[in-house]
């Protein structure tokens, strides 16, 4: 059953280190069922980092929607059910090698990573 997080938890949450909320984004989207990014008219919203192009995603819509500001304000939390993430995007952005930033927080931090790492935890 899923228990809505308190504002405190979420704060906590953001500050936590990047593995804290790679664990905390594994177990929410197993239990949800469902991964989130942003997307806007043009797709879903991707970012440079030094790895190269990356997606980002995060285990609720209200997390995600705090990256909706400054240059992506035109962009919402989309859900993505976790078998079409596993099944239609991880394999497409292996084949792109694409990195995935995991429920990065407001200061663009992350957990980077690959699509094969990502989906090994959450099948």
């Amino acid at each position: 059953m899923t228990t809505e997080l308190s504002m405190d938890e979420r704060v906590q949450l953001l500050v936590a280190p990047d593995s804290e909320r790679l664990v905390y984004f594994v177990e929410k989207v197993k239990e949800s069922q469902t991964v989130w990014s942003l997307s806007n008219e043009d797709g879903f919203v991707m970012v440079e980092t030094d790895e190269g192009d990356c997606v980002m995603v995060w285990p609720d819509a209200e997390f995600a929607s705090q990256w909706a500001v400054e240059d992506w304000d035109d962009c919402e939390p989309v859900a993505v059910e976790l078998e079409t993430f596993l099944t239609g995007w991880l394999p497409s952005l292996a084949i792109d090698k694409i990195t995935i930033a995991v429920f990065p927080n407001i200061e663009d931090e992350g957990k980077l990573s690959s699509a094969d790492e990502l989906k090994t935890l959450l099948s």
